[in-house]
Formats: structure tokens, sequence, C-alpha cells
């Protein structure tokens, strides 16, 4: 199913839009039951909505859950930055996040997103943070935003640089405020970006 979050991504799937079984099935080369079970695992992990008798969507966010979804970002965000700024200042290398960040920059998607939040999340030594904030559906609001060019365009950077300085506010105060810009951002966006509700 990683086709499915990689198609998000990349815009070959959107939010909201349905997902035919037999459609997977030929498009992933698998079984039926292998495709339930993937679908089963993505709405478990809230990227899928399952409704009897009418199958399988991609969940589309209301503009209040994606409000609260950045909301619980913003702190989780924060604290990898300031812990992977806390670890360079201690002395270790930020090589990594910096050919991540560069990776994520030519490559622009979905793996080299995650690459970038791994190296970020790794650096700090915080493994909790790792398995969390791959399940935050911040990529849903990224998809269902994908035509409405949200700020943030140099966060990244900001928050690497201040990461690479070893400077655990500055790491911090970067990463909290790119997603309170995206956050700020959701009223302007059009109604047609969320699902009403």
């Amino acid at each position: 199913m990683r086709d499915i979050l990689q198609g998000l991504a990349e815009g070959r799937f959107v939010p909201g839009q349905r997902l035919a079984e037999p459609d997977l099935m030929a498009r992933c080369g698998l079984g039926r039951s292998t495709v339930r079970e993937g679908l089963g695992r993505l709405a478990a992990s809230g990227i899928v909505e399952q409704a009897p008798h009418r199958g399988a969507q991609i969940r589309l966010l209301t503009r209040r859950a994606a409000g609260d979804v950045l909301r619980v970002t913003e702190p989780l965000l924060g604290l990898a930055a300031r812990q992977a700024a806390e670890a360079v200042e201690a002395g270790a290398d930020p090589a990594p996040l910096l050919a991540a960040m560069a990776e994520y920059d030519t490559a622009q998607d979905a793996r080299a997103r995650a690459r970038y939040y791994r190296a970020l999340t790794v650096l700090g030594g915080n493994a909790e943070l790792d398995r969390l904030l791959p399940m935050l559906q911040v990529h849903l609001i990224r998809a269902q935003l994908r035509h409405c060019r949200p700020p943030g365009a140099g966060a990244r950077a900001e928050i690497v640089a201040a990461v690479a300085a070893g400077d655990p506010d500055a790491a911090e105060a970067a990463a909290r405020s790119h997603v309170r810009r995206l956050i700020a951002f959701l009223p302007e966006a059009p109604d047609s970006a969320f699902a009403q509700g």
C-alpha cells in the first residue's frame, strides 16, 4: 500500500478518491486478501476511510481536522528540531540531515520527505518522535492543499540551519513557526480543498 502513499504525494491519488479493490489488485499485482489487508492498515492509520457497501476512499479532512492535525504536529516537530540541535550542540554530526534536506529539495517526493523527517528524529535520538511523526496525517493536508501554494518556502532551510548550528531555541522556534504559518493559512484555503462538516 506504499503505492497509495507515494501516489498521494505525487498527485496520482487525491483525498476523497474512491479506492476500488479490483483496480488496486490490477495496479499492484496483488490478491484481494492482500489488498483488503493493506486497506485495513491504511484505515487504522487514518489515511483511508472504509464504509460498508461503499468501499474505501482516501480520507478528506475537514478544515477543522486539518487544523487539529497541525496543532498536534507543531509541538512534536518543534521538539524534534530542538533535540536534533541539542545533539549537534553535544557533538553529533548533522551531515545526514543536510544530505536528506538536499535530496528532499531536489526530489520533492514522499520518500525523500520521509527520509528528511527521519533524519531529523534520528539525529535527535528520540525513538518516540520517530514513531509518532509519520503517523500524523500531514501528508493528507499537503495533498489537499497541493494547488493552493501554502506558505513555507524556506522553512526547511531555516530549521536545518538552526539544527546544524546547534541552536536548540532557534531550531524549535523555526519548526513551530513553520507549522503556525500553515495553521494561519487554513482559513484562506478554498472550501473545495476540504471535506464539509
